[in-house]
């Protein structure tokens, strides 16, 4: 993994306008240090000064390799449990892939003007501590040309002193006098700051002396450069009697002072126009001293949190110091190491005060639910007290004047909030008794709604009622006038029975009686065949046959009649 353009850029955040006026970029420094994910990690800042064409950011873009095949940044997240620190040379990339990242070219012209910063954080948990951290990374315009300006020249090294947690100092060839009198600053800044402070004003300067050619007494890397540094910061060595001042006070201003030695890298990085950064072409001895010191440097044990006063500052209050310092610088002149160390006093003290407003804020806020008007005052006192007592427990910087200045304005500002919050309180009340009344009212119109749908429900329901009962009434009463037509239906069914069997009955008694004719006119129908009776008998026998042929109609009517009735029967049985 490299440092491709594809996951971060360099940006110039503060510019320099005709060598005397600095214009800060605001809108970038947001995006920089504003990401939501960020602003409570602590912060890591490694910034590099020096001579131009030094090679400086020849150098961080080497550390940018390194910090992105070892850690995630906000725009090449991956998951840390991934991170596996090696010494090996699989961080520098391919032997032949050119180097990106910052601007850098060899020549004789600067490259880089103002301070700019890499806008891709790194990310970290420190496994010593368990804290979060963000990695940023700065570089700045090349000094001790003849472009730069002894003003110039102090902006960018105070500055680099001021936000940096890891300062380099990059210098070619060695350590020389005028370098010094840029770190009379630094000690200049740590009178100001006295017995205020508990603790060293500034973090970690380190010394990176390029092409270092007395390996024979200072061997290259640390070990030598630590030997190297501090012989050369010992008093005994200069006979400047300002210089000579700043050797004795130096390392009271610094938690560390560092020297890391580096060869000579070769003539192609070091004179070839076109060199693209590619280490296949760098000296092989210069290369590993380059790879040794940039994982002595970035290894997460060795990184070093920036503190204000020995307290560790977040991105969040760091985005804001970043612009309280800029800001100071904005003007044609360069301030006074007196104004610097008051406006760093402010700074800091700016924010312990934002701090305790913000303790108060919350505690006020939790107890919310419990405040009354009658309990208010109560509770403003207590977490007011409460405010007060974190404020004296914690680091300051200044004199007993200033602690006791903006322990006032810490008053001031909570007394001011404990005003507009009962204000607030009291409007708050005023609304929501007006949006009870409102609902209050809402409620009594719907209840009374819901009576008057009760009541229309219970007139349906009864009218439903009345509407069932009378119609149990018409059917109870067809039911009565079916039943009733059913039994007349019956009876005269039964009538006509008993009617048809007497008619059948009269028949069969006529069917007798005239059998017994046909009988008789048969027996006399033979005589008169055989000639037994007279001649005038004759009609009587023809009328007797006419009435036989009757009686066999009859029957044959009788018989169906007698078939219909047996149809009838069967039917009224089923």
């Amino acid at each position: 993994m490299t440092s491709d353009q594809k996951f971060g850029k360099a940006i110039n955040i503060l510019s320099f306008m005709n060598s005397k006026e600095i214009v800060v970029d605001d809108s970038e420094l947001d995006k920089i240090f504003g990401h939501p994910e960020i602003q409570d990690r602590k912060v890591v800042i490694m910034s590099i000064i020096g001579a131009f064409r030094g090679g400086k950011s020849f150098f961080l873009d080497y550390c940018l390799r390194f910090l992105y095949a070892h850690f995630p940044s906000i725009n090449n997240p991956w998951e840390e449990t991934q991170c596996i620190f090696e010494t090996n040379d699989s961080w520098m990339g391919e032997s032949d892939e050119p180097l990106t990242g910052f601007s850098w070219r060899s020549g004789t012209k600067r490259d880089t003007t103002g301070i700019i910063m890499w806008n891709d954080v790194f990310l970290h948990t420190l496994d010593r501590t368990g804290e979060k951290i963000a990695i940023f990374v700065m570089d700045t315009q090349g000094l001790f040309d003849n472009e730069s300006t002894p003003a110039d020249n102090s902006r960018i090294f105070a500055l680099g002193n001021l936000i940096s947690s890891i300062q380099l100092l990059n210098l070619m060839n060695r350590a020389q006098e005028d370098h010094f009198q840029y770190l009379q600053f630094a000690t200049e800044f740590a009178k100001f700051a006295g017995s205020s402070m508990i603790e060293k004003p500034f973090q970690n300067l380190t010394f990176l002396i390029r092409d270092w050619n007395n390996d024979d007494e200072y061997s290259y890397g640390t070990a030598g450069g630590n030997k190297y540094i501090k012989e050369v910061l010992s008093p005994n060595n200069c006979n400047n009697q300002e210089l000579q001042s700043v050797r004795e006070t130096i390392f009271e201003c610094f938690n560390k002072i560092e020297c890391c030695l580096l060869p000579y890298p070769g003539k192609i990085v070091a004179s070839r126009k076109n060199y693209d950064g590619r280490w296949s072409e760098m000296n092989e001895e210069f290369r590993s001293e380059l790879k040794t010191f940039i994982e002595f440097l970035l290894m997460p044990d060795n990184l070093i949190i920036k503190q204000i006063n020995s307290i560790d500052v977040n991105v969040k209050d760091m985005s804001q110091y970043l612009k309280n310092f800029f800001t100071i610088f904005q003007s044609t002149e360069v301030p006074r190491t007196s104004s610097i160390y008051e406006f760093t006093v402010e700074s800091h003290m700016n924010s312990l005060v934002k701090k305790c407003v913000n303790d108060y804020k919350m505690t006020v806020y939790r107890n919310s639910d419990l405040i009354t008007k009658e309990s208010m005052p109560i509770i403003h006192e207590k977490c007011k007290e409460k405010a007060l007592v974190l404020y004296s427990h914690e680091k300051k910087m200044g004199s007993s004047e200033h602690d006791e200045k903006f322990r006032t304005e810490l008053i001031d500002e909570i007394d001011k909030f404990y005003e507009y919050f009962n204000e607030q309180s009291e409007q708050k009340s005023k609304e929501i008794e007006a949006e009870l009344m409102v609902q209050h009212a809402a409620i009594v119109r719907e209840q009374q709604q819901r009576l008057e749908a009760t009541e229309a429900l219970i007139q349906a329901e009864e009218r439903l009622r009345r509407l069932e009962d009378r119609q149990n009434q018409i059917e109870a009463a067809e039911y009565e006038r079916q039943r009733m037509m059913y039994e007349a239906r019956v009876h005269a069914e039964q009538l006509r029975t008993q009617d048809m069997e007497m008619r059948f009955r009269e028949q069969g008694e006529f069917r007798r009686t005239l059998i017994s004719v046909v009988g008789v006119v048969a027996l006399v129908g033979a005589t008169v065949v055989t000639g037994g009776l007279p001649a005038g008998m004759s009609a009587v026998t023809e009328g007797s046959y006419a009435i036989v042929r009757s009686a066999a109609a009859v029957e044959e009517a009788v018989i169906a009649v007698e078939s219909v009735w047996s149809s009838i029967k069967r039917c009224l049985i089923m």
